[in-house]
């Protein structure tokens, strides 16, 4: 009997990890922002990363960067591992098959704005950039004739993954932390005075 529940809570679980079809999107600001999202996946499955954010051509070229605990394990721009050209306005994509189930890293920022290294950590070509609006930056792939490439509209579309999250940038973070504290201080405040 204890065999029979626990293969019944196996299929279960498993039944749960499905994976799924998901698409997230955003606006970018600057040139050197990086929008980074976290992904999980289960061993054996086909993942496929695309963008298709062009619109009208107010938009950033992007590229993409693929980590597995930190490492930059793939990366792509302008479609070098072509996957569902017909969806959308393709722009970037990778297909991998997990070898082991797990959390992975995507970052998208705007093409040339490449990895300093084989890890995250290493940082970007613009990190030490001063931001500059998209709408005032020539992105080196900008086309002066069509004068596109001024917008920061980004979407990813995510296929085979169990669930996906845009994670917070540092600073935003940080600011949230802040007003929290000082929420909690007018609270513990307004407690004292009574």
């Amino acid at each position: 009997m204890h065999k029979a529940a626990l293969a019944l809570a196996l299929a279960i679980s498993a039944l749960g990890a499905q994976a799924a079809d998901l698409s997230l999107s955003g606006q970018a600001v600057h040139h050197n922002d990086k929008i980074v999202i976290d992904f999980q996946v289960a061993a054996g499955s086909t993942v496929s990363l695309w963008t298709d954010s062009w619109q009208a051509g107010l938009n950033f070229d992007p590229q993409l960067f693929l980590a597995w605990g930190g490492a930059i394990v793939s990366a792509d721009d302008d479609g070098g591992n072509l996957i569902n050209a017909g969806a959308g306005y393709y722009d970037a994509g990778l297909q991998f098959t997990a070898g082991t189930a797990g959390t992975y890293r995507l970052v998208l920022n705007a093409a040339s704005n490449n990895a300093l290294g084989s890890t995250l950590s290493q940082g970007f070509s613009y990190d030490t950039d001063a931001p500059i609006a998209l709408a005032d930056w020539n992105q080196p792939s900008y086309d002066l004739n069509a004068n596109d490439q001024k917008g920061g509209f980004w979407r990813l579309n995510l296929s085979g993954v169990e669930q996906a999250a845009v994670v917070p940038e540092p600073g935003r973070v940080a600011l949230l932390l802040a007003g929290l504290a000082g929420i909690a201080f007018s609270v513990r405040l307004r407690q004292t005075q009574r």
